[in-house]
């Protein structure tokens, strides 16, 4: 994981990984001075609790960090991550997992739109992230990356809902061949969307389903039906892509306060033919890659970390992961409220981790 030349390591890879964990614990993200000094303040602890007492390396400094950071192999650390906290796939019974990807604001370089950003499979059903990938955002594309993550975590038997940028033929032939797509269906497919559209315009839906919910000072009506389009004409680019059912949701809304009312439709496509409740389920669940996107920002402070360094960012991509995965692993269900908790009390924190076995 070490990428420097042996002439240059004066600190040790994993006491500094150590460290920057325990900050971001601490809801030290977005700010790599504030990271900095937290591993300073909190670093003859640190070394104690992994008895490295005798280690002779003051801490890393504030402009070392970054140079350090970015001679970790966050591929190698990746793996380490998801080796041990990553959602173990069951070859007998498939999972659902909702892919999608999230750009790091604070990577934007001067004078550029696009910066480095983070694709992630997450598991529908906890939450979990089973594997994620970086790439550029003003070079590569989100939907190469994600083929890529599909292929090279084996979540090709899988079930996977995605939004409508990857509604293209070869991701959904890739998919379509062990597993179970769900997919959006925009006007960056126009003419598939009106071939869809005027053909589930004229006939009944084979199942639909209704579910109401009272949330955030409104009633919510989601309304979802599903449609044989098999036989449906279209392009012979799309034959391989095994579409076999449409879907039409349908969501109403209600404010309870003014009264005022909304309605707006979308479409989607799967290979699924016979589990139709749980493609409703699924749709519903996807989701779920959003709650995980809103929490490194919000919760972690993700996009107000400025750092240019492609690799850092990317090793703090990692490090963010890690520390969802493991504030799974308390069960709370406020994430930031934990992390205020263990930044007042930094005795319990390192307490907890060695009850997981972390530390």
């Amino acid at each position: 994981m070490d990428l420097r030349d042996n002439r240059g390591k004066e600190h040790d890879i994993a006491v500094i990984l150590m460290g920057l964990i325990l900050a971001i614990l601490s809801h030290r993200d977005g700010n790599l001075s504030s990271v900095q000094r937290h591993m300073k303040n909190h670093y003859a602890l640190l070394l104690q609790e992994i008895q490295l007492e005798n280690y002779d390396r003051q801490v890393v400094s504030r402009s070392h960090l970054p140079i350090v950071l970015g001679k970790v192999s966050w591929q190698v650390f990746n793996q380490l991550i998801f080796a041990n906290f990553g959602i173990k796939l069951n070859k007998k019974q498939r999972k659902w997992f909702a892919i999608d990807g999230k750009e790091m604001r604070g990577s934007i370089k001067k004078g550029e739109k696009r910066g480095e950003a983070v694709v992630q499979a997450v598991e529908q059903e906890t939450g979990g992230i089973q594997s994620q990938n970086y790439y550029a955002g003003n070079k590569e594309s989100e939907i190469e990356n994600t083929r890529h993550l599909l292929k090279d975590n084996d979540l090709l038997g899988e079930g996977i809902t995605l939004d409508a940028l990857h509604c293209n033929p070869q991701t959904l032939e890739m998919i379509a061949e062990k597993g179970i797509y769900i997919v959006g269906l925009k006007d960056n497919q126009e003419k598939l969307k009106d071939a869809v559209s005027d053909a589930i315009a004229t006939v009944k839906p084979i199942y639909a389903l209704e579910i109401p919910e009272k949330q955030s000072g409104r009633v919510e009506t989601r309304r979802y039906e599903i449609y044989e389009i098999g036989e449906m004409e279209k392009a012979e680019r799309w034959e391989k892509s095994q579409i076999k059912r449409a879907i039409r949701v349908i969501r109403e809304r209600v404010e309870l306060k003014t009264g005022k009312k909304s309605r707006e439709e979308s479409l989607y496509l799967t290979n699924e033919g016979e589990k139709l409740e749980e493609i409703c389920q699924a749709i519903r669940k996807h989701w779920q890659v959003e709650v995980t996107n809103n929490m490194r920002d919000t919760t972690l402070a993700e996009d107000r970390l400025c750092v240019k360094e492609p690799t850092v960012n990317r090793v703090m991509g990692g490090v963010r992961t890690l520390v969802l995965s493991l504030l799974r692993l308390t069960g709370c269900r406020n994430k930031k409220a934990q992390l205020d908790d263990f930044a007042d009390d930094f005795g319990n924190l390192i307490y907890w981790l060695k009850a997981i076995q972390f530390l």
